[in-house]
């Protein structure tokens, strides 16, 4: 009798065994593979070193919090065209820094600049630079919207600005267009991110709903 009611007890805790990771299994997300956000979301982790390649043909390097190894004052679109940023010097006597000069976007064409845009528009915060910054991991300019036209981004940093930083977003066509708006977190040289505006060192859980 106690041989029988060890062995039912035995079965017992093995069915409940079963039964417990039955529940755990089922209750689990199913991760799909082809998320964007599993698949182009850069490393969150604020505190470590990280190693990363700018380009994808680029050498790696190994950057710390507050580092900015991936921007860039000039993009090479191809052979025998290239994107620049140039401060340009409106009055060299003025101490005023809005007087002083601005940030133009420029766009040449076997050396010949053939297209210009101002990028501060009136009534902002005067900038300490504005550089080309990854739009997408490991490259400065990528199709975001499907068209056939290339997007890339600038960043205007100010004084003061907080870790994450609004960028502007153009479309290359036979003009250059404005495009939208992303954030770009400036510590960490992560890429241009989208929808995921609550994203900070302080909720790095948002983070991870960016794409």
């Amino acid at each position: 009798m106690q041989k029988k009611y060890l062995t039912y007890m035995k079965n017992l805790k093995i069915s409940f065994a079963i039964f417990i990771l039955a529940i755990s299994c089922s209750s689990r997300p199913v991760i799909n593979q082809e998320d964007p956000v599993s698949t182009t979301s850069d490393n969150y982790d604020f505190d470590k070193k990280i190693n990363v390649r700018c380009t994808l043909n680029s050498k790696v390097v190994t950057y710390e919090l507050g580092d900015t190894p991936c921007w860039r004052d000039s993009l090479k679109v191809n052979e025998n065209e290239k994107l620049a940023i140039k401060f340009i010097i409106t009055n060299k006597n003025s101490k005023d820094p809005y007087e002083y000069g601005y940030k133009e976007l420029q766009r040449q064409l076997n050396g010949k600049v053939v297209e210009k845009v101002k990028l501060r528009r009136e009534g902002e915060p005067v900038w300490s630079f504005a550089p080309f910054v990854r739009i997408r991991k490991q490259t400065y300019m990528a199709d975001l919207d499907n068209d056939g036209y290339p997007e890339f981004s600038v960043f205007p940093f100010s004084p003061g600005s907080a870790i994450w930083g609004t960028v502007r977003i153009f479309s290359l066509k036979e003009k250059i267009e404005f495009w939208g708006e992303g954030r770009y977190q400036f510590e960490g040289d992560t890429f241009v991110q989208l929808g995921c505006m609550r994203c900070s060192k302080f909720s790095p859980e948002e983070c991870k709903k960016c794409y």
